[in-house]
């Protein structure tokens, strides 16, 4: 970083090289039911840490939360498996 601005001046830039990918891209959002607090979100929890998940909390009070009472662990592990595919795509993993 000691020559970072005279790289800079010569059209060098660090930042050019940090980029940002969302984990789920539209193909994905189209096979999986990703939502705040409702089914998707509640599911990819209690696949990916179920001891975060109380069913007994979960609650239809507000309109965002109804779908939470169809979350299940297989739902989770198929958006979590679309997730890692998709990143390993994107990072040039697969």
């Amino acid at each position: 970083m000691a020559d970072y601005y005279s790289a800079h001046e010569q059209g060098e830039n660090p930042f050019n090289w940090i980029q940002g990918h969302p984990l789920m891209d539209q193909a994905i959002v189209q096979q999986y039911p990703f939502d705040h607090a409702g089914q998707g979100e509640t599911s990819l929890l209690m696949a990916l840490c179920p001891e975060a998940v109380d069913r007994e909390r979960l609650t239809t009070v507000s309109w965002y939360l109804r779908s939470a009472q169809e979350a299940n662990p297989e739902l989770g592990n198929k958006g979590r498996d679309l997730v890692l595919d998709h990143m390993r795509r994107v990072l040039g993993g697969a």
